[in-house]
């Protein structure tokens, strides 16, 4: 059975809804969640729950919590003891799996970097997401972890993604895609112009540029972008899906008829609810780093932390961290070949 610790102090409605999401986790998986927090006030969360597996459940006290708007850097400095912290220990000391987390992102991503370390050959972790297309799930890689990058992080983005995309998302030869503005070779500035160049001779099932519109058909398995566009990327999709949503429920008000129109729709409407719900997703993977990090939206529902169980159930269970690993320690490139341009004339 594996075990994967929860923060259970993590996110805006945590610990009544990081406590629920992990007793779903367990109802439903076979997996134990150890959460990680101020013990009484988990006890005492606890105490609404009774119909669930309770030896599957357990708690590691932890009296330190790091606010949602803390410094990453000082949270990791001061609070030694916070849920963060020692939950991340418990996944590098072996005690645990995989850490899940709805909490700080930054302090998140700052402890795991110096308490599990990147893999041999990382420069810098990537966070990877999943995201739908009409087609398929694709995963997007980074979506916030690196805003300032050169070529060589996003040719290892690209191997962190690949490798993501054939344990996670089960695509056997990925087709890895560098967002861009347009699809011609010679367009883009001068971070993609020198990574297309990078890609094109890896040696990996590279299609070249894709756009905005693209992602939605399900151009490509893999898209590779630095942190600070894949992170615009996520928080405009999670936008558009939750206005779609408010628009409907509106129209169901304006009017007996928008009413009884919706309700034949309704089915359709659960569909896309479920296809293109950022719940579903659970959270994204920190990827680079050595120990499953899962990172899960501030704002999570209890459906949202539970699904973030099981995709760090499924790191588990595809021994995703030696795979990059070793995808990465087997395709090491100079620092001249990692950030030749390729400026048009």
């Amino acid at each position: 059975m594996h075990r994967i610790v929860l923060d259970a102090m993590g996110g805006d409605f945590a610990p009544s809804v990081t406590v629920k999401g992990a007793i779903l986790a367990v109802k439903e998986s076979s997996v134990s969640v150890i959460l990680t927090g101020p013990k009484q006030m988990i006890e005492d969360e606890i105490k609404n729950h009774t119909d669930f597996p309770h030896d599957k459940i357990s708690i590691v006290d932890c009296p330190d919590i790091v606010g949602m708007a803390e410094s990453p850097t000082l949270s990791f400095k001061k609070k030694k003891k916070s849920s963060i912290y020692i939950g991340l220990e418990l996944v590098k000391n072996g005690e645990a799996d995989a850490f899940v987390s709805a909490g700080n992102t930054g302090a998140v991503m700052t402890t795991a970097l110096f308490v599990l370390g990147r893999l041999p050959g990382v420069e810098r972790p990537g966070l990877a997401a999943i995201f739908p297309s009409s087609k398929s799930d694709y995963v997007i890689v980074d979506v916030g972890s690196s805003v300032d990058c050169k070529p060589n992080h996003l040719r290892q983005f690209a191997i962190m993604g690949k490798h993501f995309s054939r344990e996670i998302l089960s695509v056997d030869n990925p087709r890895i895609g560098l967002f861009n503005l347009g699809e011609e070779e010679d367009k883009g500035n001068q971070l993609t112009l020198s990574t297309y160049h990078i890609l094109k001779q890896c040696g990996f099932n590279f299609i070249g540029n894709v756009e905005g519109k693209d992602l939605t058909r399900g151009a490509a398995d893999v898209v590779v972008c630095d942190g600070f566009v894949g992170n615009s990327l996520l928080k405009f999709g999670e936008g558009i899906s939750k206005m779609l949503m408010s628009f409907f429920k509106l129209e169901a008000r304006s009017s007996w008829l928008s009413m009884v129109g919706l309700l034949f729709l309704k089915p359709a409407f659960k569909r896309f609810k479920k296809r293109y719900d950022y719940d579903q997703y659970g959270g994204a993977n920190l990827l680079g780093v050595n120990g499953i990090c899962i990172i899960a939206h501030g704002s999570a529902s209890h459906i949202a932390i539970k699904n973030a169980i099981k995709v760090a159930t499924r790191g588990v269970q595809s021994n995703i961290v030696k795979k990059i690993g070793d995808g990465i320690s087997s395709s090491q490139i100079s620092d001249e070949e990692s950030v030749t341009p390729l400026i048009p004339s």
